[in-house]
């Protein structure tokens, strides 16, 4: 009798009671895992429990992806999704996990933009000149990227797209060596993560010609937006959201968001992220799950009709 008189204490016991791991499908050193730390600080103090780091990456963070969908769902393994979550299903065959089967949404945690940016010795000084000169040598000027399928090559191609230009898409492994390559000439133009792309602008080794949010950023006021300056309806965000396998009971993701958005109203947090053009947007579950499946729907007509596999 005390034995099963003990069962639904257990069942209720309260979450969290040891440490959590966070799925990082990006190395360290990047814009995602700087931000996933710095959330997963927040989160900690409020579930009182800490935050491992685990980063995954590879295979377009397919690697940490199917990872993430076999774990136990307990909610002691959470994982941090980017836009390749979305974008996956429509450049990649061969994936082994179904983002919107395999996962239940927990929270938005930030989002943020590209700047159009070209090395200085390029000779344009505006979005409207690098279209010119793109009309001009169609196909001549190199566009670098962190990889095929990576969203700054696919903000690129839907510039080009709407721009009706072409540029030559040259991947890269990784952020690193695409913004080494941009600031020593060797490639012209890339679409950069404000956050890495603002010491270069501010001590001229870059030059910002648009950012491709809705609306200007804060911390480049004087940067128009790619729709105002001349391609309406333009806009791409690249955003960071929480996620748990499918299975997590209801109470943990509850938890989970709960603590969330405790992170998300931490002004020291804000401030900072604004400093590095981040904003913080700690979200519903529902918010976060109708973005994913508005995004694949949005990025799988662009891969449809550019063509784009992740074997090119």
């Amino acid at each position: 009798i005390l034995a099963l008189s003990a069962l639904p204490a257990a069942a209720q016991e309260p979450f969290p009671t040891r440490p959590l791991s966070l799925i990082v499908p990006l190395p360290p050193g990047g814009t995602t895992d700087a931000i996933s730390r710095a959330f997963a600080a927040r989160m900690a103090e409020n579930l009182r429990q800490p935050i491992v780091m685990d980063n995954r990456p590879g295979a377009g963070a397919s690697i940490a992806y199917a990872y993430a969908a076999c774990v136990a769902p307990d909610g002691y393994a959470v994982l941090m999704g980017i836009n390749s979550l979305a974008v996956n299903p429509a450049l990649r065959q061969d994936l082994n996990y179904a983002p919107m089967h395999d996962f239940l949404p927990v929270s938005l945690v930030a989002r943020g933009a590209f700047v159009l940016a070209v090395h200085p010795d390029l000779p344009v000084r505006s979005m409207a000149d690098l279209i010119a000169l793109a009309k001009a040598q169609p196909g001549r000027l190199d566009q670098a990227s962190t990889g095929v399928g990576s969203l700054n090559h696919l903000s690129g191609a839907l510039f080009q797209r709407r721009a009706e230009v072409t540029f030559n898409h040259v991947p890269y492994r990784g952020g690193a060596q695409a913004t080494a390559d941009v600031l020593a000439g060797r490639v012209p133009i890339i679409f950069l993560a404000i956050l890495e792309a603002l010491p270069f602008i501010r001590d001229n080794r870059l030059r910002a010609l648009a950012v491709t949010s809705p609306d200007r950023i804060p911390v480049l006021p004087d940067v128009p937006t790619i729709a105002e300056a001349g391609l309406p309806g333009y806009a791409v965000e690249f955003w960071q959201g929480l996620f748990v396998p499918a299975g997590t009971p209801a109470p943990v993701i509850a938890r989970l968001n709960q603590a969330a958005r405790a992170a998300g109203g931490d002004q020291a947090l804000i401030q900072d992220m604004a400093a590095r053009g981040i904003v913080v947007v700690a979200s519903s579950p529902e918010e976060l799950g109708a973005l994913l499946a508005r995004e694949t729907g949005e990025w799988a007509e662009l891969v449809r009709t550019t063509g784009i596999t992740a074997a090119d």
